[in-house]
């Protein structure tokens, strides 16, 4: 999932002209950098919402040994997950290239 947002971001950037000083080389240690930094502030948002519900180690599990039912444990755990997911998503995308969505932007011209 985090490389392939961050594959997206990359294609966003690139379309908007913001990727020409970097060659394909480039753009892929980009996307592995940002799938990272994506995949830390998730799993920091995510444990922070576990928390109170005391399934932090459940969730810890899951990423050594389970990761294939990670997102269908959280979506069982986390009331509204898919909407808890694109914000988490948004607000990394904020943090990380320092701009909105492409539909945020789009809203706010």
């Amino acid at each position: 999932m985090f490389q392939d947002v961050a594959r997206e971001w990359i294609d966003e950037l690139t379309a908007a002209g913001r990727m020409e000083n970097h060659d394909e080389e480039g753009r892929r240690a980009l996307r592995r950098d940002y799938a990272q930094r994506i995949e830390e502030f998730f799993i920091a948002a995510v444990t922070k919402q576990l928390e109170p519900m005391g399934k932090v180690s459940d969730f810890e599990r899951m990423l050594v040994w389970d990761t294939q039912y990670t997102h269908k444990f959280l979506n069982q755990t986390i009331p509204g997950y898919p909407s808890f997911k694109r914000e988490i998503l948004a607000k990394a995308r904020k943090a990380i290239l320092g701009d909105a969505t492409p539909a945020e932007s789009a809203t706010k011209s």
